[in-house]
C-alpha cells in the first residue's frame, strides 16, 4: 500500500506529472489518498468507468508534486486520509474513452512538450488492436473539441453550487441549502453557494460559460431569471444538469417551473408531487425528502406528553379570501374545499380533477392548471381546518398539547386549558422540544405522499411521531412499529391509539428507539447527499462551450 505525499517543488512537478501520464502502473494497487486536497481538486470522478485511480493520481500530479510512500499493512485507518482499495479493469470501451478524455483535459500541456502526437497515436494504435480505431477517433475528436461526451466525464468533478432560500418559515431552507451542502462536503464534493439575499442578483452574471457538477436550488425564482435580451434564460449560459428542490404542492410555484431553462429537474418530497411535475411541466422530477437536522444532544426529561411544533392557521381567514375571488373561482374553491374535507385521503389535484369531471367540465391541461392555480389557496384551507380538529379532538378528550408558536395565543383552542402555549422556537429550539417529548404530533400540510424534516426530526429525537397518513410510508416505516398513524377522518381511533400507547411507557419506548433507529439510518443529509450523487451521476445533462 502507498501513500500520496504532496509536495512544494514546482520545478519537478512538470516531470513528474509526465512520468505518471506515460506510466500507468504507477497508479496500481491500494492508495492513501489526503482527504482534503482531495476534496480540493473535485474528489474522485464517479463517472469515470475505467482507470479512475490513474486519472485521479493526474489531478493530484497536476496540482502537487507528487511523492508515493510505501505504507505498512493496518495503516488504513490514518487521520485525514481516505483508502483507495486500488483500480478495477474496465471494459476495453471504457478505457479507450477514459484516455481520449484525458488527452482531451491535457492536451495543452502535451503539445507544450511536444507528447500530443505520440499520446495519440499510442491511443489509436490500442484501439485499433481491439478493432475500435474508427470509433475512438470519433471519441477523440468529440473530446477535443469539448463537446458533450467530454463535459459528460469532468463536469462530475466540477463544484455543486447551491442557491439558498429566502430567510422564511424560520430559516429552513438556507439550514437545508447547508446542512445538504456539508453533507455532500463529507462525500468529496466541492461546494460553492449564491444568497439572493446577500448577493446582488446582477452578480450572478459571474457564472455565465462556467460548467457545475450540479446547480441546486431551494425553493427558488433564479431559475426564471431572463438574459438581459429577453430571449434565454440565465441558467442556458450556465452548464450542469439544475435541481429546484421544492416543499410545497408544484402548483404553487408554477411560473418558476414553466418558465425554466431546458435542463431543469425537479426534486421534491412527495411522490404525487412527482407524477405531477412530470405531467404537467414536463420535468423530470426525483423523490428527495428533506432529511433530519438533529444536533447530537443528551437525552433529557420527557416532560411533554404531546408537543406540537407549527403554527395555528385560521381556515376561516383563508375562507373569507376566497369568497373575495370572481364568481367562477369562488363557485370552483367551494366545491374544492367541500371534497376535500370529505375525503381527505385525496391529493389536491386529485380532488380538483374529480370537481371539474362530476361538473361535467372537460378541460384542457393547460386550462386545467390555470384554474387550479387560481384556486391553490383552498390547500391551505383544507390543512387548517384538520390541523385545528385534530387538536381540538385531542384536547376535547383530556389530553395535555403544549404548542410552540405565538399564533396558537389568539386562536380558538385557547379556550382550552390543557391547550399549553409557549413562545416561537428557532430550528435547534424545536429539537429541544422533541427531546423533552413522549409524543409529537404531524399534521401534513396535504403532502399525501410526503415525507417532511420535522417527521425525520421528531424520530431523530427520540419522541414518538403521530402523523396523519401518507403514501411514502409504505415499505419505509411500519405503522404501530416505528411510529403512529392516524386518519384525518377517523379521530375516535385516534384517541383509542394514544390512549393505549401513554398507559403503556415500555411499548412507547419500544416504538420511540425503532422510529429513531430508522430515522438515523435513512433520513440524514448525508444518505441525502449519497442519494442526489448516484441522482447526478445517471443524469445524461452536461454541456459544451
Amino acid at each position: 500500500m502507498k501513500k500520496i505525499c504532496l509536495l512544494e517543488n514546482e520545478a519537478k512537478r512538470e516531470e513528474r506529472f509526465f512520468e505518471i501520464l506515460f506510466d500507468e502502473r504507477i497508479a496500481e494497487g491500494a492508495f492513501l489518498v489526503p482527504k482534503t486536497e482531495l476534496y480540493q481538486i473535485g474528489g474522485i470522478n464517479r463517472r469515470m468507468k475505467a482507470k479512475q485511480q490513474y486519472e485521479l493520481l493526474l489531478r493530484f500530479a497536476d496540482a502537487y508534486y507528487v511523492e508515493l510512500e510505501e505504507c505498512p499493512s493496518g495503516n488504513e485507518a490514518a487521520d485525514g486520509f481516505l483508502l483507495l482499495d486500488g483500480e478495477s479493469t474496465g471494459p476495453v470501451r471504457e478505457e479507450i474513452s477514459a484516455d481520449c478524455y484525458i488527452i482531451a483535459k491535457y492536451r495543452d500541456k502535451l503539445l507544450a512538450r511536444g507528447f500530443f502526437d505520440m499520446a495519440v497515436q499510442s491511443v489509436i494504435e490500442a484501439a485499433d488492436a481491439h478493432g475500435m480505431k474508427e470509433e475512438a477517433v470519433r471519441l477523440l475528436e468529440r473530446m477535443l473539441k469539448r463537446q458533450e461526451a467530454y463535459y459528460r466525464i469532468d463536469d462530475a468533478i466540477r463544484p455543486i453550487l447551491i442557491y439558498k432560500g429566502e430567510d422564511i418559515c424560520y430559516n429552513v431552507l438556507n439550514i437545508f441549502a447547508e446542512q445538504f451542502g456539508e453533507a455532500l462536503r463529507r462525500m468529496g464534493q466541492k461546494v460553492e453557494y449564491f444568497d439572493p439575499e446577500q448577493d446582488d442578483i446582477a452578480s450572478m452574471s459571474k457564472y455565465i460559460g462556467k460548467h457545475y457538477c450540479a446547480v441546486i436550488g431551494m425553493q427558488t425564482y433564479l431559475f426564471s431569471i431572463m438574459m438581459q435580451d429577453g430571449t434565454a434564460y440565465l441558467h442556458d449560459k450556465i452548464y450542469g444538469p439544475k435541481y429546484n428542490f421544492i416543499f410545497d404542492h408544484p402548483i404553487w410555484i408554477r411560473k418558476h417551473l414553466v418558465q425554466s431553462p431546458k435542463d431543469l429537474h425537479i426534486l421534491t418530497h412527495d411522490m404525487g408531487y412527482v407524477k405531477f411535475c412530470e405531467r404537467y411541466y414536463k420535468r423530470k422530477s426525483f423523490l428527495f425528502p428533506p432529511a433530519g437536522i438533529c444536533p447530537q444532544m443528551m437525552e433529557q426529561k420527557r416532560q411533554y406528553q404531546i408537543s406540537f411544533v407549527g403554527t395555528y392557521g385560521d381556515d376561516l381567514a383563508e375562507a373569507l379570501l376566497m369568497h373575495q375571488m370572481d364568481r367562477k373561482i369562488r363557485f370552483l374553491s367551494n366545491r374544492f374545499l367541500l371534497k376535500m374535507r370529505k375525503y381527505p385521503n385525496l391529493a389536491a389535484d386529485e380532488a380538483f380533477r374529480l370537481v371539474l369531471d362530476e361538473m361535467g367540465e372537460a378541460y384542457a391541461e393547460e386550462e386545467y392548471m390555470d384554474l387550479f392555480f387560481r384556486c391553490r389557496r383552498t390547500i391551505y384551507c383544507v390543512m387548517h381546518y384538520y390541523r385545528a380538529k385534530t387538536m381540538e379532538t385531542l384536547l376535547k378528550a383530556g389530553f395535555q398539547v403544549d404548542v410552540f408558536g405565538e399564533s396558537w395565543e389568539k386562536s380558538s383552542l385557547k379556550k382550552y386549558p390543557n391547550l399549553i402555549c409557549h413562545p416561537n422556537v428557532s430550528s435547534e429550539e424545536s429539537m429541544q422540544v422533541w427531546k423533552q417529548s413522549k409524543i409529537s404530533l404531524n399534521v401534513m400540510s396535504w403532502h399525501k405522499g410526503g415525507f417532511t424534516e420535522r417527521m425525520a426530526n421528531i424520530m431523530m429525537c427520540g419522541a414518538v411521531l403521530l402523523t396523519d397518513h401518507t403514501d411514502y410510508l409504505a415499505g419505509r416505516l411500519e405503522a404501530g412499529k416505528d411510529l403512529l398513524v392516524f386518519q384525518l377522518d377517523r379521530q375516535k381511533e385516534l384517541l383509542a391509539m394514544i390512549k393505549e400507547y401513554l398507559s403503556c411507557p415500555e411499548k412507547l419506548l419500544e416504538m420511540a428507539e425503532s422510529g429513531k433507529k430508522k430515522a438515523w439510518e435513512h433520513h440524514t443529509w448525508s444518505s441525502r447527499a449519497e442519494e442526489f450523487l448516484n441522482i447526478v451521476l445517471e443524469d445524461e445533462v452536461c454541456g459544451a462551450e
